[in-house]
């Protein structure tokens, strides 16, 4: 009995460490991650965009923030990210950033 729980005492933090860095994580991640392209978005980055029609056009976002106003961050290729903002679950779209590895971001036009 004490080996056992001398064995638990030992494990369990080391399983509560390999845990860590998931509990961010929202949904399944999309398929569409490895083929997302900024080419592919750009034609469905119009003003009557919203977070829902994004998710379902884009699949699950790489980030998004949960308060205050609505930030869906999109991985694309060469180490990009799109940003499209939101003022709420169901508003239409207000900005479309795309930012490189080095932080610097350009303003991407929104269709009508």
């Amino acid at each position: 009995m004490r080996i056992t729980r001398h064995a638990l005492l030992i494990a369990f933090p080391l399983l509560l460490v390999g845990c860590k860095g998931t509990e961010s994580i929202q949904g399944t991640p999309s398929e569409l991650t490895s083929f997302r392209t900024l080419s592919s978005m750009q034609p469905f980055i119009t003003r009557s965009l919203t977070p829902r029609t994004a998710q379902e056009q884009f699949g699950t976002p790489n980030a998004q923030t949960s308060t205050g106003e609505i930030v869906l961050v999109y991985n694309v290729e060469d180490s990009k990210k799109v940003s499209l903002g939101f003022p709420s679950l169901d508003g239409q779209i207000l900005f479309a950033r795309l930012s490189d590895k080095s932080g610097a971001s350009t303003d991407l036009q929104i269709l009508p």
